[in-house]
């Protein structure tokens, strides 16, 4: 058993507004910005509105599966298929947890000729290999961090094969030290 943590939008806000001044008071001047999909979309979309950043493209990876299981060794399923040449290039993601994500990330991205590469992460973890550049949150301990745009799958991915009524699913979440409205949680289950 492990414990998570639950984000909800108002956190995100303000975590990405942290990530901003950092990003300024570094004096990084960005160009272009790259999210890891899935979990880096919204961030990205928040940071690059924030910085007045128009370029913003994605590269999805697969490193996660099901809730807290990993899948295997980090892969890029869906390069960038442009040319970053001379540009300093921002790369976004949720969270750096083991670190192997980003690392391939970055790798991909000076491959395609960036000036500069930094790593913007909303959470990063000690767990993690990778140390990125800038981040809003550090976790001491692992936790499974839920984020409001995954909510309701990781939800899913929780309870699955546990619970057949809602106070069970209540029961288990709060053992994950995960407190959801009756309503949030009616919703999701009666999907």
């Amino acid at each position: 058993m492990f414990k998570c943590h639950l984000y909800n939008w108002n956190d995100i806000r303000l975590l990405c507004k942290e990530l901003v001044r950092k990003i300024k008071a570094s004096g990084y001047r960005v160009d272009v910005i790259v999210a890891v999909a899935r979990g880096g979309w919204v961030p990205a979309r928040i940071l690059a509105d924030l910085l007045e950043i128009k370029e913003l493209y994605s590269v999805k990876t697969e490193h996660w599966g099901l809730v807290a299981t990993i899948t295997g060794e980090a892969r890029i399923t869906q390069p960038l298929n442009i040319t970053l040449d001379g540009k300093n290039v921002l790369i976004v993601d949720d969270v750096a947890d083991t670190g192997e994500t980003i690392k391939l990330v970055k790798e991909h991205v000076k491959s395609l000729l960036a000036k500069e590469v930094r790593i913007a992460v909303i959470d990063y973890k000690k767990t993690s290999k990778f140390i990125p550049d800038y981040y809003a949150a550090e976790m001491e301990g692992w936790k499974w961090i839920v984020y409001p745009w995954s909510l309701k799958e990781d939800v899913k991915g929780l309870i699955a094969g546990k619970a057949t009524n809602l106070e069970e699913a209540s029961r288990i979440l709060e053992e994950y030290g995960l407190k959801l409205s009756y309503e949030e949680l009616r919703e999701i289950i009666e999907e």
